[in-house]
């Protein structure tokens, strides 16, 4: 071991200051009032010259308590600050120790220091991957879950907070008409708004898709929460204009509180989800988790949303398939036509009516996708009975979503393009409804179709407007009578006037609910074209209605004669 001795300690000090000055650390020395004493050539690079008072080096003046009070328990106190430096606030790992001076009796800090600026950021970015929603930047489930059991953690016996569940209704429409791109921008507007509604009042999170999740913290008083979803209402009424369409954003929100309707996350959260649907269920925006309505509510509306929500995979898991019933001509008694009626097959629920979901398609805007698969199918299946030699037309009902939809004539001429049915084999059935808007538009899409060779027929005659202007109006082929008319004998005569203009127009004649012997001989008395009805046949599956239309084809042995 050298001794340190007069002749020596230059040069020792000389190298140890040599090895300092060469390493990557920051190595600083400041005396008991923060002043820098000594500072090796990393420090210095990283510092500059100026300030050298630790107080005025660190980013946050309020540091430096935390360091003297962490000194006071232990001589050495290691932790990341931030620091102001010649490159701009950075990070630093830092090991401060204190050494005591014992011939002056004080002491001196020793700092050494390494920059994790890079790593911080690092970790920053990975956990608000984590805890943020990409597309928003709002909080996401994970956040919200980690907010939340902070939250319980830390309650006491006085804390109250609201828990608000939130979905857009009717989303899912923009995303099908306008693209999922439309729906992201969309999105983000419903985020900014939120906020801007809910503030400083609380935590707003997007936990998927078009559900949102407010933390309302010491909130509970239902006469404030009203207020505040009032709020969040009326900052939503502004309509959004996103690729030149104005798009109004209805939310649908559910209210319950801690720890009247829960005492964990998950309780909550179900609690508000139910108050959300019973929201849906009476239209009225908002509701208030109540245990008597729900019970009595609650599975009805879970039931109709779990409908809708299985329907959205419904297509893609080739659930839907067509029933098909015949329509009888008058003249021979023998087959004129079929009738597609889509039917839901459920995995799980077996088959659900029309009734069931029909109404939800519309209202969801699935309607389009759906009589698009009809109109597929129904024309796919028209040309396979015509290679099979059963030359049979088939009428296809049209929803007023799809006969408004701009690309309704591309759409089906596409179908008869790759199904390779013959245009005049098919007819579309539509209703009076659909004819109360743009009448050039209306008389546009109804002219092109007619031009191709379908046949068009007015549905339920009788039970909406009943204009006859329409009959002249437009180019219809057929018209098809309510089954009201047949139920009720008092409307009879009504029928028979029906029946004589529908001859001095050239329109083929349909009478709907046939389902007794003297109500098929009734309307062939009065010269009535085509029925339909139960008395002849309900709705059959494909191999049912096939068997159905080879029986009728081998009563003579020739080829039938349509009357349609």
């Amino acid at each position: 071991m050298t001794e340190l001795n007069p002749e020596n300690a230059d040069q020792l000090l000389t190298q140890a200051d040599t090895i300092l000055q060469c390493t990557d650390a920051m190595l600083s020395l400041f005396d008991s009032d923060y002043e820098l004493i000594y500072a090796n050539r990393a420090a210095n690079d990283t510092f500059g010259t100026e300030p050298r008072s630790l107080v005025l080096r660190l980013a946050n003046d309020n540091d430096i308590h935390m360091i003297t009070s962490a000194l006071d328990e232990a001589d050495k106190y290691r932790v990341e600050m931030e620091m102001r430096t010649v490159n701009g606030a950075r990070w630093h790992y830092m090991d401060i120790q204190r050494i005591h001076d014992t011939a002056l009796g004080n002491y001196n800090l020793l700092v050494t220091a390494t920059d994790c600026t890079d790593r911080r950021y690092a970790q920053q970015l990975a956990h608000k991957l984590a805890y943020t929603d990409a597309l928003t930047g709002l909080p996401n489930r994970s956040a919200l879950i980690r907010f939340t059991e902070a939250l319980l953690g830390n309650i006491e016996e006085s804390t109250t907070f609201a828990l608000l569940f939130m979905d857009l209704d009717r989303f899912k429409v923009v995303n099908d008409s306008l693209g999922h791109a439309v729906g992201d921008k969309l999105l983000i507007e419903v985020a900014h708004r939120l906020k801007r509604a809910v503030g400083s009042k609380g935590m707003i999170s997007r936990i998927g898709g078009d559900e949102f999740v407010a933390i309302l913290c010491n909130q509970s008083d239902p006469q404030q929460l009203r207020d505040i979803a009032n709020s969040i209402l009326h900052t939503m009424a502004d309509p959004v204009t996103l690729s030149q369409q104005k798009l109004r954003v209805v939310p649908s929100i559910g209210i319950c509180c801690y720890p009247k309707d829960g005492n964990t996350m998950a309780e909550l959260m179900e609690k508000a989800d139910a108050a959300m649907y019973l929201a849906k269920a009476h239209q009225n925006n908002f509701c208030f988790y109540d245990e008597q309505m729900a019970s009595s509510v609650h599975n009805s509306v879970k039931d109709r949303m779990g409908l809708e929500n299985d329907m959205l995979y419904a297509v893609d898991n080739h659930e839907f398939e067509l029933y098909f019933q015949p329509k009888i001509s008058c003249a021979d008694l023998r087959v004129s036509g079929v009738e597609a009626l889509i039917r839901w097959n459920h995995p799980t629920r077996g088959m659900v009516p029309p009734d069931k979901f029909i109404g939800i398609a519309e209202e969801t805007g699935q309607i389009i996708e759906l009589g698009d698969w009809v109109l597929k199918a129904a024309m796919k299946q028209q040309r396979l009975w015509q290679e099979q030699g059963l030359e049979i037309p088939v009428s296809i009902n049209i929803s007023a979503r799809q006969f408004g939809a701009e690309n309704l004539v591309r759409t089906i001429t596409e179908i008869l393009q790759q199904t390779g049915c013959t245009p005049a084999m098919v007819q579309l059935e539509i209703t009076e409804s659909m004819l109360l808007g743009d009448v050039d538009k209306v008389n546009l899409t109804l002219t092109q179709l007619s031009a191709m060779g379908i046949r068009l027929a007015l549905d339920d005659f009788g039970t909406g407007y009943s204009n006859l202007a329409y009959l002249q109006q437009y180019p219809l082929d057929i018209l098809k009578i309510d089954r009201a008319f047949l139920a009720d004998q008092k409307r009879s005569m009504l029928m028979e006037t029906i029946l004589a203009m529908g001859k001095v127009l050239g329109l083929t004649i349909v009478a709907e609910g046939v389902e007794t012997a003297s109500q098929a001989d009734w309307l062939i008395a009065h010269g009535c074209d085509q029925m339909q009805g139960f008395y002849f046949s309900r709705p059959l599956p494909v191999i049912a209605a096939t068997e159905f239309l080879y029986d009728d084809k081998s009563k003579d042995g020739d080829a039938l004669h349509h009357a349609a």
